[in-house]
């Protein structure tokens, strides 16, 4: 099962703070992070106004590296006098249903037996 983790920062940032969350971010979870801008106007600061970083999980990953992510998060937003506010969003694929089973030849009343394969 793969799952896609994002995280949203809402406000000004820096111009390389994008970048060096980015780097905690991997260094935190081990996952290739892509840096998405979307606040293309920015700020007087030169800042941008939104940025999200995403990545994909695979396997039973997902609870360990929410636990990197939120880590990597408030070392980023600690080093910082006014940090900006950080979502967290994790969205899975909807499970499939399992697939359709085959169905099972009902058992003989009648005595007699059907030798298998036939």
């Amino acid at each position: 099962m793969t799952a896609t983790i994002s995280v949203k920062v809402e406000g000004p940032v820096g111009l390389d703070e994008p970048e060096q969350l980015l780097e905690e971010l991997g260094r935190e979870t081990g996952l290739s992070w892509r840096l998405e801008t979307a606040g293309q106007d920015g700020t007087l600061d030169g800042g941008l106004a939104a940025i999200m970083l995403e990545a994909v999980l695979g396997g039973t990953v997902g609870a360990a590296v929410q636990v990197g992510v939120q880590r990597a998060i408030e070392n980023w937003r600690g080093r910082r006098l006014d940090p900006p506010p950080v979502t967290i969003i994790v969205v899975q694929p909807p499970q499939a249903p399992p697939p359709a089973q085959d169905p099972q030849p009902a058992p003989r009343t009648d005595g007699l037996t059907t030798p298998e394969g036939s």
